[in-house]
């Protein structure tokens, strides 16, 4: 139907545009607003709530491992991301953390679980 619209308006239209369209250029464009507004309204009522919730948590999931190589390491915990460790009593006193070894980053779980990287 999309086709023949289009058709009749090539072959009904002329050379210099027209200030004041006629109803076949009307409707074409009523038909192509149409099927412009139903494309995501048809594919959500395809997949179904099942569906739409499978495709969000594939983009979450998705927006994860791009977080992941994006920035792989986490700051430590222990020792704020410092990499050195005060002591108790004599707070001059430091040692590199013995958690993250004095680099003051840890690697995220995903990217352990993932990427198998240390």
């Amino acid at each position: 139907m999309n086709l023949a619209v289009h058709i009749a308006v090539a072959l009904g239209s002329t050379a210099a545009p027209d200030p004041q369209p006629t109803n076949a250029t009307q409707a074409a464009g009523q038909v192509a607003d149409a099927n412009a507004d139903t494309t995501a309204a048809d594919i959500a009522g395809a997949l179904g709530p099942t569906g739409m919730l499978m495709v969000l948590l594939l983009a979450v999931c998705a927006a994860y491992v791009i977080s992941l190589s994006l920035h792989p390491n986490a700051k430590c915990g222990r020792c704020k991301g410092a990499g050195r460790h005060r002591g108790g009593i004599f707070s001059y006193a430091q040692r590199p953390c013995t958690s993250c070894k004095g680099r003051g980053v840890h690697p995220r779980l995903g990217r352990k679980v993932l990427f198998k990287q240390p």
